[in-house]
């Protein structure tokens, strides 16, 4: 990252581009969207990847005194037809369908032009350390621009931490044969170890002994080092 430093040292240094890359969260069978409004209209080739023109306006990223930085980025919602005609309202189906995009990743990555396809360094195509942030709501939404407010993932502000019992045993949301538990195994025992052939009475009893006896320690919930609380 030598050269791009020395780019930001300079007096007067090349234009910065801004890209942004808005990522669905797993499960959602949305590919991710690559957007800039530092191409002049013109789409921005980075690293092998096209930004396509649009309308957005960022702000807020830099830290403050005050806490963690909560960006807006307001992004453009009329797009333009290939034969001129405007459609408003391009991305509120999508704000709609899935929940305000909330949880949405935005990837934002800052460089050069001249790291940019069509660039002198474009070979040697080098950014500002990737920043990645989470859309946390909508602020505001009308035909011309939708408003996000953003968080990054370290920004804990409001959360609260589950209250979980620790105790030797694996802890009850944990579901016998469950996501959680992992257990497929055809073998089956009863809540004492002993094996059984009757499905019915296949019962988990919670203990290290349960796991271990059915191969699956991997996957104990329980806390084995803790005294038992009398």
């Amino acid at each position: 990252m030598g050269e791009i430093h020395a780019e930001k040292q300079r007096l007067v240094p090349d234009a910065i581009v801004q890209l942004f890359e808005l990522r669905p969260p797993p499960g959602v069978s949305v590919p991710a969207m690559r957007f800039t409004a530092s191409g002049n209209g013109q789409p921005v080739t980075f690293q092998g990847l096209a930004y396509e023109p649009w309308a957005i306006e960022a702000k807020g990223f830099e830290s403050s005194q005050k806490g963690a930085p909560r960006p807006k980025l307001s992004i453009g919602n009329v797009a333009t037809l290939p034969d001129g005609r405007a459609v408003r309202g391009i991305f509120t189906a999508l704000v709609m369908q899935h929940q305000g995009l909330v949880g949405w990743q935005l990837v934002r990555r800052v460089t050069h032009a001249k790291f940019c396809a069509g660039g002198e360094l474009a070979d040697f195509p080098e950014m500002y350390p990737e920043e990645t942030w989470l859309i946390n709501r909508r602020e505001a939404d009308n035909d011309d621009a939708i408003t996000f407010e953003l968080r990054s993932r370290l920004d804990l502000a409001g959360k609260r931490a589950p209250g979980v019992l620790v105790t030797r045993y694996c802890p009850a949301h944990v579901v016998y044969r469950g996501a959680h538990c992992g257990y497929q195994g055809v073998a089956m025992f009863d809540a004492r170890e002993q094996p059984v052939t009757d499905p019915r009475l296949d019962i988990c009893g919670k203990r290290l002994a349960s796991c271990r006896i059915r191969n699956n320690l991997s996957n104990y919930g329980g806390c084995p080092g803790m005294r038992r609380y009398t």
